[in-house]
């Protein structure tokens, strides 16, 4: 599955550059991009109320917070980073202006890679590619969820247009919710 490729992808990384992959990510990515909020695992202090708590459909908090509660260490490449959304949102920008082909962060070709499926289908390297009308054609969409949170983003690069949603409860109804959330931010601000 798309963890396992991606705690490898950060095993191998590790090793090449014989550095933890957090590291990597700091220097090559969170810095450069002045995402100062970043962290590892889950958010908040153990035990106390600093941040949101994930909670369950009935409305039940989760069992405990902190960095300590968030998925094993070996599938936290694929989804154990946590920011405030000013910080995602430059992440996603950065994005935006590489699909653009306009000054980013790494070089154009890199984000083609990347958001561009190689073996065809709608799967590239971490986008789903889809062509919806509002978007004025190709869009790209990720989703992730570590069971207490939810995260969903949608880019239309030929708009210089994204909505960032953000829940905390994992599963199916986050899941729902957050897609009707960015379906009527899509439309509010696109007028679709």
């Amino acid at each position: 599955g798309m963890d396992e490729q991606e705690a490898t992808v950060a095993g191998m990384a590790e090793k090449a550059a014989d550095a933890a992959w957090e590291d990597l990510m700091r220097t090559l990515v969170f810095d450069p991009l002045g995402m100062t909020g970043v962290g590892f695992g889950g958010t908040g202090t153990s035990g106390r109320v600093d941040q949101p708590w994930g909670h369950a459909a009935n409305g039940k908090p989760v069992a405990a917070n902190g960095p300590e509660t968030d998925n094993p260490p070996v599938l936290g490449p694929a989804g154990t980073v946590h920011c405030p959304l000013r910080d995602w949102a430059k992440f996603i920008a950065d994005q935006l202006r590489g699909a653009r082909g306009e000054k980013a962060l790494l070089k154009a070709e890199t984000y083609r890679k990347q958001q561009t499926p190689p073996f065809g289908g709608d799967y590239a390297l971490g986008w789903l590619v889809a062509e919806r009308e509002w978007g004025g054609g190709t869009v790209l969409t990720h989703s992730g969820s570590n069971t207490m949170n939810f995260a969903v983003a949608w880019l239309a690069p030929r708009r210089d247009f994204a909505v960032l949603v953000v829940c905390n409860q994992g599963g199916p109804t986050a899941s729902k919710a957050c897609d009707e959330a960015a379906s009527k931010l899509i439309r509010l601000h696109l007028g679709e």
